[in-house]
Order: C-alpha cells, then structure tokens, then sequence
C-alpha cells in the first residue's frame, strides 16, 4: 500500500516539474535571451537597446 503512496508523490512531482518547464518554455519564447540575465549576449543587446534611445533591453528583466 505504502508503495502506491510513494508512486502517486513522485508522479505528481514529475507531471508539474513538466508542467513548469512547459509554462517557463513559453513564457520566455519571445525573449532573444532565453531567460537568461547575465551572458555575453545580454550585455550585447542592452548596449544596443541604449545606443537606439531604448531604456531597457527586450531581455533585460
């Protein structure tokens, strides 16, 4: 019976965990920097983002 218990838990652990990268996936799909706040790429485009009068960069967050 125990087994069951454990099995349920761990199931429901992994459908959100997919569930979450599902969501984070689409919620930065318009974002040139995928999510990310600290590569090379990110100070790129916020140089770029300023030199064209911008504030904040697309990926800055």
């Amino acid at each position: 019976m125990w087994q069951y218990i454990v099995l349920s838990v761990v199931l429901v652990l992994a459908i959100g965990y997919v569930c979450y990268r599902i969501w984070l996936s689409f919620k930065v799909a318009n974002d040139p920097c995928g999510g990310c706040t600290g590569c090379a790429i990110h100070d790129q485009l916020k140089k770029q983002r300023q030199l064209k009068g911008r504030k904040k960069p697309a990926c800055y967050k």
